[in-house]
C-alpha cells in the first residue's frame, strides 16, 4: 500500500511540474535565468555615470580603484584691454607752425626684443642671420614697366631686372639663415600703399601672437589688421587705384602711431625697396645710391606738406624713428656692392647714403632704405644689370650688407 502511495505522489509531482513548465512556455511565468542575481547586482553597481571617474592600478592587486572624478574647470584666463597711453594728440603742446610731435615714447605695451647684439661677431657661425627677417621690395611691375632701354622685344625694363635682383638676394640672405618676404615675385603691379600695409602686416601678425600670449585682447592689433587688408584689397593692380586709408595724412594720426610703435619694436625687421636710376640727358652717370628718411628729415617734409594750413587741425609728426639705423643701413649697402662690382661703385665716391622724399619709406617704421644698384642709362652698369653674373652679385651684395649690419654694432637712435 505504500508503496501504491509513493507511485501517486511521484505522478502528482510530475503532473504539476509538466503544468509548471507548460506555463512557462506561454509566458504566464517568467523562465528562469542563469546568474540572474549576478546581472541584478550588475546593473544596480555598475551603471554609467554622466562622467567616467578616473582609474588607477594598484600595483599590488592589479584591480582598478576607482578615483574621484573632478568635473572640468574653465581655466581659461581672462584677457585685458591692450593699454593704450598719451595718444591723444589734443593733449600735446603745439609746436607755432610746425607740426605737433608725437612724444618718442612707445603708446603701447613693448613686449618684443629683439635683443640684436646676440649677432654682433657672429658672421662665421652657420646661418648667423637666424632670426632676422628681410622685406624685399622689388620696384614697378605690370604695365609699370620703370625705367626702360631699347625698344620692342629687346628692350631691356627696370621691373624685370629689379625683381630678379630680388629673388638673387633671397637666395643669398636664405643661405645665411635670414627669412625672406617679397613684396611681389611675379610681373604684378600694386600701389605703394598696398606695399607698406602688405610690409605692415609681417610686424602686425608677430605682435597679434606676443599681445595674446601676454594676456591682452587683440582688438586693436585686429582692427589695425582689418584696415591693412582694406588697403591692400584696394591698391591691388594698380599704383593709382587710391585708398590711401592710414597712410593718406600729412603726420601721423592715432592709429597709424600704434602701428608705428608695433613697426618699432621689430629692429630684426629690415625693409629694403629696389629701384633703378635712369639719367636720359647724361648717360655718363653710373653707380649706386641708397636713400633713407630719418626723423629730422620725416618732420621737415611733412612740415612742408602742411605749409599754408593750420597745423592743429592736422595730425603730429611721429618721432619714434631709428634714424641711425636708416642711415648705416644704406651706407653698407652702398659699400657691399662697391667692394664685389667696383664698376658699380657709388656715383657719388661715398658710402653714406642721401636722404630723399619716398612714400615707400616715409610710410614704414621699419629700418629702411631704397637701393639703387646702378643706371639702366649707363653703358657699363647696364652690362651688369642685364647679366645673370651681374645680378647675382648685386643679391650677393645686399646679404652681405645684411649681415653686416647686425653683426657689427652701430650707435642705435
Amino acid at each position: 500500500m505504500n508503496g501504491k502511495k509513493g507511485v501517486r505522489f511521484l505522478l502528482v509531482l510530475l503532473v504539476i511540474s509538466g503544468g509548471l513548465l507548460l506555463l512557462s512556455m506561454f509566458g504566464i511565468t517568467q523562465k528562469p535565468v542563469r546568474g540572474a542575481k549576478r546581472f541584478q547586482l550588475q546593473h544596480t553597481h555598475q551603471s554609467e555615470p554622466d562622467h567616467k571617474p578616473e582609474t588607477t592600478t594598484s600595483i599590488e592587486s592589479n584591480e582598478p580603484e576607482v578615483t574621484q572624478s573632478k568635473e572640468p574647470e574653465d581655466t581659461a584666463p581672462a584677457l585685458y584691454d591692450l593699454p593704450i597711453v598719451g595718444n591723444d594728440p589734443d593733449q600735446l603742446p603745439a609746436s607755432g607752425a610746425s607740426l605737433r610731435l608725437w612724444p618718442q615714447t612707445l603708446a603701447i605695451p613693448k613686449l618684443y626684443d629683439a635683443n640684436l647684439s646676440q649677432y654682433y661677431g657672429q658672421a662665421s657661425v652657420p646661418l648667423p642671420l637666424s632670426g632676422i627677417t628681410v622685406i624685399l621690395d622689388a620696384s614697378r611691375g605690370g604695365t609699370d614697366t620703370g625705367a626702360v632701354w631699347g625698344a620692342g622685344e629687346d628692350a631691356v625694363m627696370e621691373k624685370t631686372i629689379v625683381l630678379e635682383i630680388a629673388g638673387e638676394a633671397e637666395k643669398a640672405l636664405t643661405q645665411l639663415g635670414a627669412s625672406v618676404v617679397q613684396t611681389r615675385t611675379t610681373d604684378e603691379e600694386f600701389s605703394l600703399f598696398w606695399t607698406v600695409a602688405k610690409a605692415a602686416d609681417v610686424a602686425l601678425m608677430r605682435y597679434g601672437e606676443l599681445a595674446e600670449t601676454e594676456g591682452y585682447k587683440r582688438d586693436v592689433i585686429d582692427n589695425l589688421t582689418l584696415l591693412m587688408g582694406d588697403i591692400i584689397r584696394i591698391n591691388q593692380n594698380s599704383p593709382a587705384s587710391g585708398g590711401r586709408g592710414l597712410f593718406g595724412s600729412i603726420g601721423t594720426p592715432p592709429q597709424l602711431r600704434i602701428l608705428y610703435d608695433i613697426e618699432a619694436q621689430y629692429t630684426d625687421i629690415l625693409f629694403i625697396n629696389i629701384a633703378l636710376a635712369y639719367d636720359a640727358d647724361d648717360s655718363s652717370r653710373g653707380g649706386s645710391q641708397a636713400y633713407y628718411m630719418s626723423a629730422p628729415f620725416v618732420e621737415q617734409v611733412n612740415n612742408g606738406y602742411a605749409a599754408g594750413q593750420d597745423a592743429l587741425t592736422l595730425p603730429p609728426n611721429y618721432t619714434n624713428i631709428d634714424s641711425v639705423g636708416r642711415a648705416h643701413l644704406a651706407s653698407l649697402l652702398k659699400a657691399a656692392l662697391g667692394r664685389l662690382e667696383p664698376w658699380l661703385k657709388p656715383e657719388d665716391q661715398v658710402n653714406a647714403g642721401q636722404e630723399k622724399d619716398m612714400a615707400i619709406l616715409r610710410l614704414t617704421n621699419y629700418v629702411s632704405t631704397s637701393f639703387v644698384p646702378g643706371y639702366l642709362s649707363n653703358e657699363s652698369d647696364r652690362a651688369i644689370l642685364t647679366s645673370p653674373q651681374g645680378r647675382g652679385i648685386i643679391g650677393q651684395a645686399i646679404a652681405n650688407a645684411v649681415l653686416q649690419y647686425f653683426v657689427t654694432p652701430h650707435v642705435d637712435s
